[in-house]
């Protein structure tokens, strides 16, 4: 017996986001970049391996005029996906936080993590060369999911691929690291947190 057509029926919302964003010129965005790494005091323990992260820097992308373009693009985006697409209450604001840029030579890698009570996460490539490494989701069934046998070892992470350009989006709680780079070019990455603000009346 041949398995008939399954059709996809779950009404829950979407988890991870892409969107793509064309407007880039990594030959202007690559001294700043470098800058914001070279200038940041303190290492992330979470980058290892030849990778290293400006989450530490005052001096934050959101806050720069070479990025405006792009953050006036990415926010009604946001609002959208929180708003409308994840459900979230209309009444408080949604605004960024902060955001880095996380640099990852070969062998680079970030470990698992969260992003704690961020309401939205943009995880943006600004450059990703071929064999440097995608971003991998934990699913958040993992503890269902483990009373029953799967055949992939590794069946609680899942890989979500990308390309120069793509912005990925989803809720701070969710556990994701990368993958470890196997290219000799840099692999390149903006992160911006978006938090709730609630306003007194």
């Amino acid at each position: 017996m041949s398995v008939p057509k399954l059709i996809d029926v779950t009404p829950f919302e979407p988890l991870v986001i892409k969107v793509h964003y064309d407007g880039f010129d990594w030959n202007i965005l690559k001294n700043i970049c470098k800058e914001l790494i070279d200038t940041t005091k303190y290492e992330a323990e979470l980058e290892e391996n030849n990778a290293k992260s400006s989450v530490f820097n005052q001096n934050m992308p959101h806050k720069m005029k070479e990025f405006s373009k792009f953050y006036e693009w990415l926010e009604p985006i946001v609002q959208h996906v929180i708003k409308n697409e994840w459900g979230y209450a209309k009444t408080p604001s949604y605004k960024i936080f902060n955001s880095w840029v996380n640099v990852h030579k070969k062998h680079g890698i970030t470990l698992e993590h969260n992003h704690g009570a961020t309401t939205l996460v943009a995880a943006t490539y600004l450059k990703l060369p071929k064999d440097s490494g995608y971003i991998q989701f934990k699913d958040p069934m993992e503890y269902g999911k483990s009373a029953n046998y799967h055949e992939e070892l590794a069946w609680d992470w899942k890989t979500v691929k990308a390309e120069t350009g793509d912005v990925l989006l989803f809720p701070g709680w969710l556990r994701h690291r990368t993958e470890a780079s196997s290219s000799d070019e840099e692999r390149w990455v903006l992160t911006t947190n978006f938090s709730t603000v609630f306003v007194k009346k």
